[in-house]
């Protein structure tokens, strides 16, 4: 190439060049006055002009995601930082888009070598904290945060109440959860509505279930809403302060007179605490709400079978079942209720179908469980039960069927901790507290089963088991005249049965 050709290439050039230069600052414009459309307009036509100013692809990038393109805008500020592999701006920007797509190990990769080349980026930092919070790397966030001296220094978090939210669930995956409220406390009164609410319900997520109630009732009235009085509703009923979670789902409920879930919880805790006609009518209305909630329903034909109400139940899952063929869960209710007709095998098939829907289904495991029991096939379901525990430890109905089945077996040890397990979380089935109470005196803790018992007895004074176990618990107490007291109202209950006309238990609930 000759002097003369260079001199005329070059100086076509310069109009490309300031062409470029030019549109990327009116594009830079359209979008600091929220116009992402215009700048996307002025830079396009320019690709084949601008194709080597990062700059250019930068403003592409922005522009493209502020529309809702995320893969283009990947895509132009990947060409950014190909173009400018040193600038930690760009680097971040990118990080930050695969980060706001979900891409969270991309989004770590970029950060930290923006963070390599400018270790002061305090924005960079943030956006990598929100990587390793995204990807669940505790141990990094925890060290991005001791780089941002948040312990000792938790007033900078007040710039951004997200990263409040993001320290405490870093501490409390990191077992520092000690550190919570020294750290957050002296912040508390700054904190708003929504910051607040978004912490205790991070709280009662991990089963913080004190601090949750903590945290959900500072937000102002004038700022709660039923999702606040839900979630502090919820903290209660696992608090098993049942009082405290009705006034606050009854709050909830007044904020929003539909509210299903509200209806259903202060249903299934009346159940929780035994009282499972009060908890019936507050399913139904739940049900009503919203009819197509498969849940819901199973909550309610469960304590409709509960309480023999066979016909209601039927006609309810028959409605449903046409709708939701494959629900495991109303193939489980299905189960139980051929199951309550004695129909062994139509419920073993039941539970079948559930399992093939859903492995490892806890209510199937329970079911497949329970039919093989009426069986005599403890083996059997010893070996169901165990693995309806491996997926759910805490369930109370495999914790009080696995209890049963020991105690019958005479393992008291494992028995009593089974048993325990269910009693804690559901003290509706008086089954399952007659047979921790044996376990208790087996095990020879006579003051526990005696203050177990005592506590049944405004429930259970019409029931001869009851008394049968209360004189033997007497006589191993050496309380002589007790036992024979116990024994006497033992057989009397059980000669008055005897004698009594029988009444039909009514199948169908009327409400």
């Amino acid at each position: 190439m000759g002097l003369n050709t260079m001199l005329v290439y070059a100086l076509l050039l310069l109009p490309a060049v300031t062409t470029c230069a030019g549109s990327i600052e009116l594009a830079t414009t359209a979008l600091q006055q929220h116009d992402p459309a215009k700048a996307l307009d002025l830079l396009e036509p320019l690709r084949s002009q601008c194709a080597q100013s990062s700059a250019f692809y930068e403003a592409i990038g922005l522009a493209s995601e502020l529309s809702g393109k995320a893969s283009s805008a990947e895509e132009a500020l990947r060409m950014a930082v190909s173009l400018d592999p040193k600038s930690p701006r760009l680097l971040t920007e990118l990080g930050a888009t695969y980060l706001r797509n979900g891409n969270s190990s991309d989004a770590a990769r970029a950060l930290d070598e923006a963070l390599a080349l400018d270790p002061t980026n305090a924005t960079a930092t943030k956006y990598a904290l929100g990587a390793a919070v995204q990807a669940g790397s505790w141990q990094r966030a925890g060290a991005l945060f001791h780089k941002l001296g948040a312990e000792d220094h938790p007033e900078i978090l007040q710039t951004e109440p997200i990263l409040f939210l993001w320290f405490a669930q870093t501490l409390i995956e990191t077992n520092r959860a000690d550190r919570i409220d020294p750290l957050l406390s002296s912040q508390r009164k700054m904190m708003d509505a929504s910051l607040l609410f978004s912490l205790g319900t991070l709280f009662a997520k991990h089963r913080m279930y004190e601090r949750a109630v903590e945290y959900l009732r500072q937000v102002p009235a004038g700022s709660a809403d039923d999702a606040v009085y839900f979630n502090l509703g919820l903290s209660y009923s696992h608090l098993k302060k049942f009082d405290q979670a009705r006034e606050s789902y009854f709050e909830a409920i007044d904020k929003h007179s539909e509210h299903a879930d509200a209806y259903l919880h202060v249903g299934l805790d009346y159940v929780s605490s035994g009282d499972l006609r009060m908890g019936i009518p507050w399913l139904f209305r739940a049900h009503a709400i919203a009819p197509a909630r498969t849940d819901i329903l199973y909550a309610l034909v469960e304590q409709l079978l509960e309480l023999g109400y066979s016909d209601t139940a039927k006609a309810l899952l028959s409605e449903a079942i046409g709708s939701h063929p494959r629900d495991a869960f109303l193939a489980v209710a299905r189960g139980d209720l051929e199951r309550a007709g004695g129909d062994q095998a139509a419920a073993t098939e039941s539970y079948q179908r559930a399992l093939a829907e859903q492995p490892g289904l806890t209510a199937g495991l329970v079911g497949l469980a329970r039919t093989n029991i009426a069986q005599g096939k403890e083996s059997e379901a010893h070996d169901l039960l165990r693995a309806a525990l491996s997926g759910d430890a805490e369930d109370p109905f495999a914790n009080g069927e696995m209890g049963l089945v020991e105690a019958h077996q005479g393992d008291w040890d494992a028995a009593l901790q089974h048993l325990s397990r269910a009693w804690a979380v559901d003290r509706s089935n008086v089954k399952i507290a007659l047979e921790l109470a044996r376990a208790y005196r087996h095990k020879q803790r006579l003051r526990e089963a005696l203050q177990l018992l005592d506590s049944l007895r405004p429930a259970m004074q019409e029931s001869p088991a009851f008394h049968f176990e209360l004189a033997q618990l007497y006589a191993d107490l050496h309380r002589p005249a007790d036992a024979q007291a116990e024994r006497e109202a033992f057989s009397n209950l059980e000669a008055t049965a005897h004698a009594a006309l029988p009444f039909d238990v009514p199948r169908t609930y009327v409400h």
